[in-house]
């Protein structure tokens, strides 16, 4: 009697429910509702938008009431908003604890509330991982019911574009957790196989080199990742966070899966003209379809049946033309027609079950997963015999090169043979020349060697300067063995113009350096000896005026045919040490005078020796200084000046010599001298010299 009262009860409980839109679930000892998908025992509330719990039971009257007929429901693509109101009774005899899975991995939102409108489980790749109810890659919700208690609950599904499934399961806690763990299992297994060929095939391309390699393996990777993100490991282990990338993973995903098999199937195939253009335009229009995906709002929702509508017909398109091409091609691969047959037998039942068109007990990723990895199977096995085939025409091409090689080496050794025979009387040949070039070369060497000595016994030397000059240095580096660079000094007796006589040198630099320069300054020393001794040369500029229409004189006379422009730069200084004045000309040179912390420079003409033309002013100024005990006078050559060097390679240039003065001024002068020679070589370094070096200094005593 009580049992009969019992059932009573439960009956007319779900009579009650019923009549107000909630669909009951009783749990009984003998209920066979655990552990199966049971989407066909509910009713389904549909909104157009987005819609909230509350606004839900306000205007449910008005909501789309459509009563599931499946066990497993696919909603097609949607941007709508789903509800189901149910009841769940237990009268199982035992407290449950129940996990509840709704809706595949990829699904947006799945929230579960109860009667109340109290938020009791988050879920969905719309909200970050961590918020989930249950830290699963599925859409579930934990739920305990007690014995003979009866809850009531709301279940909300929204979607951003993407198919909704509905595998409405409610799993005992035990046999979910013993299912999952065996589904882990099996995917292991699986993406297993993906890691594998993954690794082998990317191995091949880099060993090979071949293009259609790396093709595939892109193609791998892309339908492994396909996989890997429909089972809501994507939105698991890469975008945790959810939002944005999580979303449009499986589109961008699945769009590149479909890109890289056409291109694989172009490379494989070897498509050319019409058929090639063909494919092509269907790559370009997949292409062109990720890119859309990635626009938000209506452009993305959209690209979800476009992506899918592409890659159904791409695959069908494919396994056409690969069969119109191995009635006349018979090298195509069954390998390659299986595999491609697979992969449209799993992607048609995937695609028309997005579309709603089929209906399948299980969910429809499960075709595609197992017609992938038949695919990847086939195609993995045919990617072998074209390595090995690759493997066999590289040996095959190694052993002709390795003929072809001997051969070569043969012809090789006889043109050695020949060679060497030549090689050897043309060395025996040079070597006389070698010989013959030494002998010459020393008697050159020899001669410019006395040619030195010849130089220095004609020009003032170091001692003599000293000798009329004590406090004095002179820093000399010639370029060569002989210099175009010469210092002269002399003593110029009391006469009516000079009651205290001069002491007169001369900072020379003559054209060039080496043995031309040598010329010319052995000229322009006498010249200026000479000078000396004529009654029409009385101060420096004179003494230049006559140098310079002596040397004009020399080198271009009448008899001489070519014109040549040789000639001097020269400081000439004129000390009398009875004013302690300075009688200064120069020729381009100047002479820098310091006085205590201050450097006076006085210039020279700008204009050399012999380099003047007839009927142009050929006068150089006489200028006039009144030294003080103690000044210095430093007279240079350009070569110091113009030396490359330092950390960027460049010249040394005046502003440099003149802070370098100022700052040796004080020292004595054999210090000066030191300081000058070694300064020079640490700016020079590893640089060639550019020209003659000549400095002289002298302190007023």
């Amino acid at each position: 009697m009580l049992r009969l009262l019992a059932i009573s009860f439960v009956i007319l409980t779900a009579v009650l429910w019923r009549s107000y839109g909630q669909d009951t679930l009783v749990l009984s000892s003998h209920s066979r509702l655990l552990n199966i998908s049971v989407a066909d025992q509910f009713t389904l509330y549909q909104s157009q938008g987005d819609l909230t719990l509350n606004q839900f039971l306000e205007k449910r009257g008005a909501l789309v009431v459509r009563k599931l007929s499946s066990s497993v429901e696919n909603l097609d693509f949607t941007t709508g908003t789903f509800f189901i109101d149910f009841v769940l009774v237990n009268r199982s005899g035992i407290d449950r604890q129940i996990v509840l899975e709704a809706a595949r991995p990829i699904t947006n939102e799945v929230d579960l509330y109860d009667g109340t409108g109290k938020l009791l489980g988050h879920s969905g790749d719309g909200i970050p991982y961590a918020s989930r109810s249950i830290q699963s890659n599925r859409s579930v919700h934990p739920i305990f019911i007690k014995d003979g208690e009866t809850q009531h609950f709301i279940l909300k599904l929204s979607s951003d574009g993407e198919m909704i499934s509905l595998p409405i399961i409610f799993w005992d806690r035990t046999s979910f957790e013993a299912k999952d763990s065996k589904r882990q299992f099996y995917y292991g297994i699986f993406y297993g196989v993906y890691l594998f060929v993954l690794i082998i095939y990317f191995n091949f391309y880099l060993l090979l080199r071949d293009r259609l390699f790396l093709l595939y393996t892109f193609y791998v990777l892309a339908s492994g990742l396909l996989q890997f993100v429909l089972d809501g490991y994507g939105y698991q282990y890469f975008f945790p966070s959810g939002g944005y990338l999580a979303q449009h993973q499986v589109i961008v995903i699945a769009g590149m899966a479909t890109l890289f098999v056409l291109l694989y199937a172009v490379q494989y195939l070897e498509l050319v003209g019409r058929i090639r253009k063909i494919t092509m335009a269907f790559a370009g229009l997949v292409l062109a379809t990720i890119l859309v995906s990635l626009i938000p709002g209506k452009p993305y929702e959209i690209s979800y049946p476009l992506i899918n509508g592409f890659s159904l017909i791409a695959v069908i398109f494919l396994l056409i033309v690969s069969l119109r091409i191995r009635r006349s091609n018979p090298k195509i691969s069954r390998l390659f027609l299986i595999g491609l047959s697979a992969l449209l037998c799993g992607a048609l039942i995937f695609i028309l079950g997005n579309f709603s068109v089929i209906h399948l007990p299980g969910p429809p990723q499960n075709a595609l997963k197992l017609g992938s990895l038949i695919e990847i199977v086939c195609l993995s096995i045919l990617m072998a015999g074209k390595y090995k085939t690759l493997q066999d025409e590289k040996e095959k091409a190694q052993q002709q090169l390795l003929i072809e090689l001997e051969e070569k080496n043969q012809l090789a050794e006889q043109t050695n043979i020949r060679l060497e025979s030549e090689v050897a009387a043309r060395t025996k040949e040079i070597e006389k020349q070698r010989s013959l070039l030494k002998e010459k070369n020393e008697d050159i060497v020899a001669s410019i060697k006395y040619a030195e000595r010849i130089q220095k016994a004609v020009l003032s030397n170091e001692e003599k300067f000293k000798s009329i000059l004590p406090d004095s240095f002179v820093v000399y580096f010639p370029k060569d063995i002989v210099s175009g660079d010469f210092f002269w000094i002399d003593r110029i007796q009391p006469n009516e113009h000079w009651p205290h006589g001069l002491i007169v040198y001369a900072t020379a630099d003559c054209t060039g350096h080496g043995v031309p320069g040598a010329f010319v300054s052995i000229i322009c020393n006498n010249l200026l000896k000479l000078g000396k001794t004529r009654s029409e040369v009385n101060n420096p500029g004179e003494a230049l005026d006559f140098a310079n229409s002596e040397i004009n004189e020399s080198l271009n006379s009448e008899y001489v045919h070519e014109e040549i422009r040789d000639g001097m730069d020269v400081a000439l200084c004129a000390i009398d040490p009875g004013t302690n004045t300075l009688h200064f000309a120069g020729a381009r040179n100047g002479v820098f005078i310091v006085r205590g912390e201050e450097l006076i420079e006085v210039k020279g003409d700008r204009k050399s020796i012999g380099g003047l033309a007839e009927g142009k002013d050929n006068h150089f100024s006489n200028q006039t200084v009144q030294l003080e005990v103690g000044d210095l006078l430093y007279t240079t050559s350009d070569g110091y000046l113009d030396q490359f060097g330092g950390p960027n390679g460049k010249k040394f240039t005046s502003k440099r010599f003149k802070q370098l003065l100022l700052s040796i001024a004080k020292e004595p002068l054999n210090h000066q001298q030191s300081t000058l020679e070694n300064n020079f070589d640490i700016w020079k370094d590893e640089h060639e010299q550019v020209d003659d070096v000549l400095v002289i200094g002298v302190r007023i005593s």
